[in-house]
């Protein structure tokens, strides 16, 4: 994230694509807290619990087939309590005052008694709820996704190659001077 915040170019980044490893609660929050998106490909995408807002019956009757995936009730009073304080580190963030790498790893390993970051979490379990459920049901997502994440597989594989290749280094400046 501290990447896409210090971003120079002029071209708006509004999203950032990953796989499952960097899809945590946090990351989420964060993330539609300084207003990016964060779109994994989240492998075992049934196993993740996603929030409900009604009863488990209500849910079920509305939502036949994704009702027992709705598992966990939606805790609107800890996000009520807290948002002033979530706009306050999501402000902090988006101007440098923090950096996202700091933040990330307190709020991961803060105690659950912290409220805040309780708070952080279920803002990232909505937020998680909200992309499961379009990435579930949007085809044209689940693709787009997918192919945000292999190019930048690609890219890296051409790196390691050529890093490889030349045992780490690149020896001259421009590609047509590069040996063959």
């Amino acid at each position: 994230m501290d990447e896409l915040l210090g971003n120079e170019t002029d071209l708006p980044i509004t999203e950032h694509a990953t796989d499952t490893h960097g899809a945590t609660l946090v990351n989420f929050g964060l993330f539609d807290l300084v207003g990016k998106a964060l779109t994994p490909r989240i492998r075992d995408l049934g196993r993740i619990t996603m929030l409900r807002v009604d009863t488990p019956g209500a849910t079920n009757a509305l939502y036949p087939h994704a009702g027992p995936l709705l598992a966990d009730r939606w805790n609107e009073d800890l996000i009520t309590e807290c948002y002033p304080d979530l706009l306050r580190m999501g402000g902090s963030l988006k101007f440098g005052e923090a950096t996202a790498s700091l933040i990330v790893g307190k709020w991961s390993a803060a105690s659950r008694q912290n409220t805040l970051a309780a708070a952080l979490k279920e803002w990232g379990r909505m937020r998680r709820t909200l992309h499961a459920a379009r990435y579930l049901s949007d085809p044209v997502y689940r693709r787009k996704i997918s192919r945000q994440l292999n190019k930048g597989e690609s890219l890296h594989a051409l790196r390691r190659d050529l890093h490889y290749a030349q045992q780490s280094t690149i020896v001259r400046p421009h590609f047509q001077d590069q040996p063959g």
